[in-house]
């Protein structure tokens, strides 16, 4: 696979999960708590991925297996608080602070790796910062929601998930390391749902109970499974700094839609807010020096 195709499917992977942010809103906003729908969701990704790769899974080795668990634990944190601080904040605010990763990534980088990340992607992130700042702080009171602070910790977990996972993908089948994370997921997620008031009650005893739980179902198996296979798969050809970039497309298409088709306030802050994290993304995949060079060759021939 080459690297425009990887980019292409980590961009799917971002739009699929910028949708998830208005089912999971609607989920919560009609009744569910989030423990309940991290169960759900997660539950129905994990029977996904067992029964469609069920030859592979069979045919691992304990290193894979290891390894996905160990993702597995990353992956839960982060889902669990950004889907805490979802039940407490908009679905636009959500979005976009979850690519608060995208400022961590650098210094994930940089403690892991002893390698530093280029001054253009470090500036990419610094906007992309800047515009999550401008739509979670109240700037009246100074003050950050609950539910963004939850979801800048889910955030950070998320960050690991992603630095970690770039180096296992390249190692071992990405298919079969997603299926070890969503059972290690599905297996948290299940404790903290039994802990929290257990199963969804009613879930057919009504037309919106039951498109609730449709809901949650249809977004387990878009966004649980196939969009964490997408990530696996385009993460296995595109380094971490540059697959966190391309994923946190999730942060656009998230409050867009949000905006569009579910009521999600919008304000000036929330415009810029969007328009620095666009910047941000574009600045991480626009490559300055190649350009510039482009338009001094480009100007020696002419004058040629």
């Amino acid at each position: 696979m080459n690297k425009n195709l990887a980019r292409i499917i980590l961009i799917t992977a971002g739009f699929i999960w910028g949708f998830g942010f208005i089912a999971n809103k609607y989920i919560l906003d009609n009744g569910w708590s989030y423990s309940q729908l991290l169960f759900v969701r997660f539950i129905v990704a994990s029977i996904s991925i067992f029964i469609i790769f069920n030859k592979k899974i069979r045919q691992t080795d304990k290193e894979t297996i290891k390894a996905g668990l160990f993702l597995g634990i990353f992956l839960f944190l982060g889902y669990f608080f950004q889907t805490w601080g979802l039940a407490h904040t908009t679905a636009s605010n959500n979005a976009l602070i979850t690519a608060a990763y995208i400022f961590m990534m650098p210094i994930i980088i940089f403690i892991f790796d002893k390698k530093r990340v280029g001054n253009q992607t470090i500036l990419a992130g610094i906007i992309v910062m800047l515009g999550i700042s401008l739509i979670s702080v109240d700037f009246n009171e100074l003050t950050v929601a609950s539910g963004d602070i939850l979801t800048f910790i889910g955030a950070f977990f998320y960050a690991f998930h992603i630095f970690f996972l770039g180096k296992k993908a390249k190692q071992k089948d990405p298919y079969v390391l997603m299926a070890f994370q969503l059972l290690i997921f599905t297996f948290f997620a299940t404790i903290n749902m039994l802990f929290s008031g257990g199963l969804p009650k009613d879930v057919l005893s009504s037309d919106l109970n039951i498109s609730v739980l449709a809901a949650a179902v249809g977004i387990g198996f878009l966004g649980s499974f196939v969009g964490f296979v997408l990530q696996s798969v385009g993460q296995k050809y595109a380094n971490e700094a540059e697959a966190a970039i391309l994923i946190s497309t999730e942060s656009l298409f998230g409050p867009v839609l949000a905006i569009l088709f579910y009521n999600d306030p919008f304000n000036l802050f929330i415009l810029f807010g969007i328009i620095f994290v666009f910047l941000g993304i574009i600045l991480s995949e626009t490559d300055l020096k190649k350009m510039k060079s482009k338009r001094k060759k480009l100007e020696l021939n002419q004058e040629k």
